[in-house]
């Protein structure tokens, strides 16, 4: 199943579950990634960061790691943590889509970081249920073949 078209309702509750996360945990960033590193959306202090290169490695840097996971029989891999000498990172699953991507100081402790994580994951997992239950949305221009537009304007 692809990734389900966001509305600006789905926004609107990722920036509010980001926001509330970052207060919690003193984050510096959160960031919510579809697996083949596309940023979905960002909350936080982002002033030295590139979030679309940063989510771009660490989805692929989360993707590698788990396959490595699998290649010795390790099925059970939700998290990665890389720790830094002044900022770390910590990557959750969300989904079959989507990653948590945190980064934060390393005052905090990864510990901490899962524990205010857990229930942002939740939230944002089931509001891209809550999404792909809406189903189709009528036309969606990122799926067009631009070397077949003659389809797009068919009757039908």
């Amino acid at each position: 199943m692809a990734f389900p078209q966001l509305i600006e309702e789905d926004i609107a509750c990722f920036d509010h579950y980001l926001q509330d996360l970052v207060k919690k945990s003193e984050a510096m960033l959160a960031m919510i990634v579809e697996k083949a590193g596309y940023l979905i959306h960002q909350y936080g202090s982002s002033e030295s960061v590139d979030t679309v290169t940063f989510a771009t490695l660490g989805s692929n840097a989360f993707n590698a790691t788990q396959f490595m996971a699998q290649l010795v029989n390790e099925n059970n891999f939700s998290s990665m943590y890389q720790q830094g000498e002044t900022y770390s990172t910590l990557i959750l699953n969300i989904d079959e889509h989507c990653l948590l991507v945190l980064v934060f100081g390393t005052q905090q402790t990864v510990g901490s970081m899962k524990y205010y994580a857990a229930p942002a994951v939740k939230q944002i997992a089931n509001q891209i249920k809550t999404a792909s239950a809406r189903g189709d949305m009528g036309l969606d221009l990122c799926d067009m073949n631009p070397e077949d537009v003659n389809s797009l304007f068919k009757r039908t």
